[in-house]
C-alpha cells in the first residue's frame, strides 16, 4: 500500500514551487516547459562563456569602463542562468549550470568580433524562446493557474532584462 502511495506522489502532475502549486501544468506540459528552460539555460551559459572570454581578453585594456561593462554583463547573465536553473528545479527538472557552462568553453582562436556575433546569435535564440514563454503564460492565465502565470511572467521579465542590457551595451552586427 505504501508503494502505491509513493507512486501516486511521483506521477501526480501537481508541482509546488516557490510561486505556489502549478495546477494547470500536466506532466507533458511541465516536461516541455523544462525543455524550453533548459534550452534557454544552454543559450544563456553560451553567452556567459563568451562574455567571460571577452572580459579575460580585455584584462590588459587600460580603459576601465570597458572591462567593467563586460564584468557587469557576465554577472547579469550568470544571475539569469541561476534563476533558470532554480526554475527548472521548481518544475521538477534538474540542471547543473557549472557542468553545462564547461561545455561552452570558448575556443581561444575566436576573435572579439566572433564572440560578439555569438552573443547576438544567442540573443536571437532567447528572443525566440520568449514567444514560447508567452504561450505558457497565456495558457496558465486561461487555466487560472496563478503560480505558473507568476513564474512565467518572472521568466519573461528576467529574459527581457538580460536582452535589454546586452542590446543596449554591445554594438550591433
Amino acid at each position: 500500500m505504501n508503494a502505491t502511495q509513493t507512486l501516486y506522489k511521483v506521477s501526480h502532475p501537481l508541482r509546488i514551487s516557490r510561486y505556489g502549486a502549478h495546477t494547470s501544468l500536466s506532466t507533458v506540459e511541465r516536461i516541455e516547459a523544462i525543455d524550453a528552460l533548459m534550452q534557454m539555460l544552454g543559450t544563456t551559459l553560451s553567452i556567459q562563456a563568451q562574455l567571460d572570454y571577452l572580459e579575460q581578453t580585455l584584462r590588459n585594456v587600460s580603459f576601465l569602463p570597458i572591462r567593467q561593462l563586460f564584468r557587469r554583463l557576465a554577472r547579469t547573465t550568470a544571475d539569469y542562468a541561476g534563476f533558470l536553473a532554480t526554475g527548472i528545479a521548481d518544475l521538477g527538472g534538474y540542471a547543473e549550470p557549472a557542468s553545462l557552462y564547461r561545455l561552452n568553453d570558448v575556443a581561444q582562436s575566436l576573435g572579439f568580433a566572433d564572440c560578439l556575433i555569438g552573443i547576438h546569435d544567442g540573443m536571437r535564440r532567447l528572443r525566440t524562446a520568449d514567444a514560447v514563454l508567452r504561450e505558457y503564460q497565456e495558457s496558465a492565465d486561461a487555466n487560472k493557474d496563478s503560480a505558473s502565470k507568476r513564474f512565467f511572467e518572472e521568466c519573461l521579465r528576467r529574459n527581457a532584462q538580460l536582452l535589454w542590457q546586452i542590446n543596449n551595451n554591445l554594438p550591433h552586427e
